[in-house]
């Protein structure tokens, strides 16, 4: 299946190996409004047909750590991670992930995902992040 992206996304190659196997995974903007993408392909889907619930729960827990990355907080490892999943994501779909980090302190740092397809939530993420020592 062709990724095509849409228009202003890059490849992103800063996730790691495990989100290059799963990816390709794409950005735009930076900062704060960093957005990362991914195109849903048949490898990604589970025996119901839709997205694995595992993908998705990569997805929130690699875009949060970029986010508190993005911060200027430097690299934190993830104490905690809660997902909601919200809907059913078909073959072809384009996710976003979109995140807010709520509050860093000296050691854990807190933030939120939304993962969404055309405007449309499909996951609600919640991490907690440790300082590596």
């Amino acid at each position: 299946m062709a990724v095509n992206p849409p228009s202003g996304y890059e490849p992103f190659d800063g996730g790691g190996s495990f989100v290059q196997h799963v990816g390709p995974v794409y950005a735009r903007g930076e900062g704060d409004d960093r957005v990362f993408g991914l195109r849903v392909d048949d490898r990604h889907l589970n025996s119901a047909g839709a997205v694995h619930g595992g993908l998705l729960t990569t997805i929130v827990d690699f875009a949060l750590g970029r986010a508190i990355e993005n911060s200027g907080d430097g690299a934190r490892v993830t104490v905690s991670l809660t997902t909601d999943f919200l809907g059913a994501v078909s073959p072809g779909a384009w996710v976003e992930a979109h995140t807010e980090v709520e509050r860093l302190g000296g050691t854990l740092a807190f933030a939120d995902c939304s993962l969404k397809v055309d405007d449309r939530e499909i996951v609600r993420g919640r991490g907690v992040f440790a300082a590596v020592s």
